[in-house]
């Protein structure tokens, strides 16, 4: 039988995990016969029948450690408890987190077990899917295909090469049956400040598939006056002005049928970032959809807190409705809406939205900001997030969202959105993201 063991997922040294079938046995453990079960629900239930025999003493530590390990569950959730087994086709060792586990004796223990000599049934429930340790992930943009030691990402996107607030997974490399469970590490190499509040949001795209345009450039959408600047994203932003305290459409933008159709009906979180803050403390923010020049949707308000150089936008999902896309979606327009209930003239001036995509996204809420050159880390085995500076853990930010896997997708882009501690998001900022997979079977 294949080579089976319990222990801890990051526990390195071999005399840390308890090995119940092939060879380097603990004294004391004979053998095990494994129940091994399949399931099409995340979880599965089995049964490892376990032979011990030897001197008294051996067959107490023997015990005394499986009934550890069951004690253990849940209280280490940066080690789980793994199931691990051998794996031929693989050659290598796969992991499956237990979440449950019970020890049983067999008929007659009491008997047996002062002679040095019992079976004991552990009844456990773990993760149907194992999974592979970690690889490391290639990642792409325009400033570095398929990087491993870390890709710079900068806090917006435009024409100029490595200008890109993106990386792609090239997934058709990665031979994947199932999604694959990710850690992300993102180091702040800007000196100016730490990194407060960051999203990151992701998009699988299929053979054919290119990546959508998500960073929609004021000046490129109708309406307001654009003014060139070299602080701005793409060298140039919109100024909006007018009067009164009703609604005013200051531009609107239109979404391709390509680009529509790629969201397959999924949610986005639109991040508009201004060129220059308001200092208007009644600035309110709204987005409209349309289709065919119908207005289809009409989003909530956002308050923009004063002298905030973005604002977060409640989430839309494209294209409205269900549809079962045979066919291209109808192109989109999205309008953007103000009201200020201030006396006089307004004037707002917008650099870019970008909308993030939700299948696969996560805002890191900013507790302390994560200083210059410490690095996040989002572990999608341990479901943990945390911090690493200078050797040291701690909580720098709180994760919100969903898991940042991959799925068996051609290609997978991630999107970043990035802002400081005085609100600001500023297109100079950067990031470096360096990740690691981990391949999952049902069948190791």
């Amino acid at each position: 039988m294949t080579e089976l063991a319990i222990g801890y997922l990051n526990r390195s040294d071999e005399n840390s995990w308890l090995k119940l079938n092939g060879s380097g046995l603990l004294p004391g453990v004979v053998s095990s016969e494994y129940d091994f079960q399949t399931s099409s629900e995340p979880e599965t239930q089995e049964n490892l029948r376990v032979n011990l025999r030897g001197s008294s003493a051996q067959v107490r530590i023997a015990i005394d450690l499986l009934e550890s390990f069951i004690q253990s569950l849940g209280k280490e959730p940066h080690q789980p408890l793994c199931l691990r087994l051998w794996s031929a086709d693989q050659a290598a060792y796969v992991y499956a987190p237990i979440r449950q586990a019970g020890l049983q004796a067999e008929k007659g223990y009491l008997l047996s077990q002062p002679n040095g000599s019992c079976v004991l049934n552990l009844r456990l429930t773990r993760d149907s899917l194992f999974f592979s340790s970690e690889l490391p992930l290639p990642l792409s943009n325009s400033s570095g295909g398929e990087i491993i030691t870390g890709l710079t990402l900068l806090n917006h996107d435009d024409s100029s090469l490595g200008h890109d607030n993106w990386f792609t997974v090239n997934t058709y490399n990665l031979g994947l049956n199932f999604p694959s469970l990710v850690r992300f590490e993102v180091e702040n190499p800007y000196s100016g400040s730490s990194l407060a509040d960051f999203w990151l949001g992701g998009l699988p795209c299929q053979v054919g598939e290119s990546r959508p345009s998500l960073n929609l450039e004021a000046e490129n959408g109708t309406g307001g006056s654009v003014v060139s600047h070299a602080l701005a994203s793409g060298g140039k932003y919109s100024q909006y002005s007018w009067s009164g305290t009703d609604w005013q459409t200051l531009g609107s933008w239109t979404l391709s049928p390509v680009d529509v159709s790629l969201f397959k009906g999924g949610s986005l979180t639109p991040l508009l970032r201004f060129f220059t803050p308001s200092q208007s403390e009644s600035l309110s923010l709204r987005l409209l959809v349309s289709v065919a020049g119908v207005l289809v949707y009409e989003g909530p308000l956002s308050q923009v807190p004063k002298a905030q150089g973005f604002v977060e936008l409640e989430p839309i999902s494209l294209p409205l409705g269900s549809l079962p896309l045979e066919n291209y979606a109808s192109p989109h327009q999205l309008t953007l809406q103000a009201r200020q209930t201030d006396a006089g003239t307004h004037t707002v001036e917008v650099d870019d939205l970008l909308l993030l995509p939700h299948q696969g996204f996560a805002h890191y809420h900013s507790l302390t900001g994560l200083p210059y050159q410490a690095c996040l880390i989002d572990d999608g085995a341990l479901k943990q997030s945390w911090t690493l500076q200078q050797g040291l853990e701690s909580k720098t930010h709180h994760r919100i969202g969903s898991s940042l896997s991959l799925t068996q997708a051609y290609q997978q882009h991630f999107w970043c959105f990035q802002t400081d501690p005085v609100g600001a998001a500023l297109i100079s900022r950067s990031i470096s993201v360096k990740a690691w997979y981990r391949k999952q079977w049902r069948l190791p």
